[in-house]
C-alpha cells in the first residue's frame, strides 16, 4: 500500500514540474517593458522670472539640479546688489560667440593724393546737414487749477502754492496720502499717470481741507521735500 502512495506522490510531483527548470521566469521580450520608461527633457534655454514688488536687495541665488547618478545638489552664489523689481530676472546659458572672420579687402593700385582727399573730405562736410539737438521738455500734467505734476521714473513733483497739514501712506493698495489746507472749492477727479511707480492721483474734497491719493505700482517708503512752488516725493 506504501508502494502505491509513493508512486502517486512521485507521478503528481512530476506534473507539477516545469519542463525546463533552467528557463527564465520572464521571457527576454518581457524584460524592459516596464521599466525602461524613456524620459524625455528639453534643453534648457532660458527662463524668467518677476520679483514681488516688496524687493529691494537681491540677496543671493541657488540652482538644484540632478548629478548623473540621480543625486540632487545645489550651487548658491551669494549676492547683495539692489533690484528692480519693474523688470524681471533671466537665467539663460552663456552660449560662446563665434569668432567672424574679417576679410581685408585689395588695396588698390590707384590711390588719391593727400591734397585730392583733404578737398574731397571738405566738399562732403560742406554738403552734409548739421544735426540739430532738440531737448524734449514734458510739460507738467494739470490736475486742477494751481495743481500739476511732473514724473521721472522714481520721483513726483507736485506743484501747488497751497499748505500741506499733513501726508501718510496706506496699504492695500498703497497710496501717498497728501492733504492740504483748502482755499478753493474742487470737484472730485482722478489723472492717470500711465507710467510706472506712479499709477494715477484722486483729487477729493473734505470740509476744511482738500486731498490728493497718489496711488503707486507696488510696496514703497518714500521721502518728501518741500521746496519754494512745490513738493518732491522720492519713492524708495
Amino acid at each position: 500500500m506504501q508502494k502505491f502512495f509513493w508512486l502517486f506522490l512521485v507521478l503528481i510531483i512530476t506534473l507539477e514540474a516545469r519542463e525546463n527548470p533552467f528557463k527564465s521566469l520572464s521571457s527576454t521580450e518581457d524584460v524592459g517593458k516596464m521599466t525602461d520608461i524613456e524620459e524625455h527633457i528639453e534643453e534648457f534655454k532660458n527662463i524668467s522670472f518677476t520679483l514681488p514688488s516688496s524687493a529691494r536687495i537681491l540677496k543671493s541665488v541657488t540652482i538644484s539640479f540632478q548629478n548623473i547618478d540621480g543625486s540632487i545638489g545645489y550651487e548658491e552664489k551669494v549676492l547683495h546688489h539692489m533690484v528692480d523689481w519693474h523688470h524681471p530676472l533671466v537665467l539663460s546659458h552663456s552660449i560662446p560667440v563665434k569668432e567672424k572672420v574679417s576679410v581685408t579687402p585689395p588695396v588698390s593700385s590707384t590711390t588719391l593724393s593727400k591734397e585730392a582727399t583733404e578737398k574731397i573730405q571738405s566738399k562732403i562736410s560742406l554738403l552734409a546737414p548739421t544735426p540739430t539737438i532738440q531737448e524734449k521738455r514734458e510739460k507738467p500734467l494739470v490736475l486742477a487749477e494751481g495743481i500739476s505734476f511732473l514724473l521721472d521714473e522714481n520721483e513726483l513733483i507736485l506743484f501747488t502754492k497751497d499748505s500741506k497739514l499733513r501726508d501718510f501712506l496706506v496699504v492695500d493698495p498703497y497710496k501717498i496720502v497728501l492733504d492740504f489746507k483748502r482755499v478753493r472749492s474742487f470737484t472730485t477727479k482722478t489723472l492717470p499717470f500711465l507710467k510706472s511707480h506712479f499709477v494715477s492721483v484722486t483729487l477729493g474734497e473734505h470740509k476744511d481741507f482738500y486731498r490728493l491719493a497718489i496711488l503707486l505700482d507696488g510696496h514703497y517708503r518714500y521721502d518728501l521735500q518741500a521746496f519754494e512752488g512745490g513738493y518732491r516725493i522720492k519713492l524708495k
